[in-house]
């Protein structure tokens, strides 16, 4: 999802992993990382989430601003990392998120918003995993927003450009989750993620924004159910973002600010903040989404 601001600078650990892959070493971590059998206090446990500005934790914020790394990310690494430390564990955490990415940049490079690094996001990743194919790694993917969401500016819905983003997020991704597939290890596992509706949030506009608001769902879950299937393509699980936020429940309908609404509407006014015009998750909102990648690993991971 594309916002207009500065990135905020990656990991440097990252950094050095992956100019070390680039150079075909593995770093010193991945290979310490090797000793002591599948567990263990002393083996690291590797996080990397990838994806457009829900990866890398993008909001905006009250009086007009913004912040970067505060995300379902974010929130996810703190998790697994308590879950690590518990078992006298080192956990690493590497954010390649970049707001604005497409499945196209993501594959070939051209993020609209500053990064750090070079070529595209994809090569980066590839390159990291390539470092830390005998290693425990997490691997989180989300992508294809920013392949359609144009489609619904303006108070209207593009068909002809919905569908034909759709398309390219079967594509883009499945290109993607190939690449990312081929370079990861066996111990790496790599989970998706469907989508929310901001465009919800049009309902309580009036008439036209109902309309927009019950077409939008309509391409979400054509959208969803593209992300689905490509993921399972390739073995990916998907994180149910989309059904932990309701999006397709118009009823029941529940109080919102002195007004009935429905659920899958108050969930997008409270949990986003498209209250004021931006589609990215607020603080309750990426906690939602992590807690839907939660769900597809086992309870104790990383163990």
């Amino acid at each position: 999802m594309r916002p207009i601001a500065r990135r905020r600078t990656l990991v440097a650990a990252a950094l050095t992993a992956l100019t070390l892959a680039a150079a075909g070493t593995v770093p010193a971590a991945a290979a310490q990382g090797d000793h002591g059998g599948r567990g263990g206090p002393h083996r690291t446990a590797y996080y990397l989430a990838l994806g457009d500005s829900l990866a890398a934790g993008y909001q905006s914020t009250p009086d007009g601003g913004h912040v970067v790394g505060r995300g379902y990310a974010q929130d996810l690494a703190r998790t697994l990392g308590a879950r690590a430390g518990r078992d006298r564990r080192p956990f690493e955490f590497t954010d390649l998120g970049c707001p604005g990415e497409t499945t196209g940049t993501m594959a070939g490079g051209g993020c609209p918003y500053p990064h750090s690094f070079t070529g595209s996001q994809l090569e980066a990743a590839v390159a990291y995993l390539k470092a830390h194919r005998k290693d425990e790694v997490l691997v989180t993917v989300d992508i294809g927003a920013n392949d359609v969401q144009r489609c619904a500016a303006g108070g209207s819905l593009d068909l002809p450009c919905a569908l034909n983003g759709i398309e390219q997020v079967r594509t883009g991704l499945d290109r993607i989750l190939g690449e990312l597939r081929a370079a990861a290890g066996p111990r790496t596992r790599i989970v998706g993620m469907d989508l929310y509706d901001p465009f919800l949030a049009a309902w309580v506009t009036g008439d036209q924004g109902k309309a927009l608001a019950t077409a939008s769902v309509q391409l979400s879950e054509s959208l969803n159910g593209v992300i689905a299937s490509v993921d399972a393509r390739h073995r990916v699980p998907t994180a149910r973002v989309a059904a932990a936020f309701d999006t397709g429940a118009f009823e029941p309908t529940v109080p919102l600010n002195g007004q009935r609404v429905p659920l899958n509407v108050a969930r997008i006014l409270q949990w986003t903040n498209m209250a004021r015009g931006d589609i990215h998750a607020n603080d309750t909102g990426y906690r939602v989404i992590a807690d839907a990648f939660l769900a597809e690993l086992p309870k104790q991971y990383p163990n």
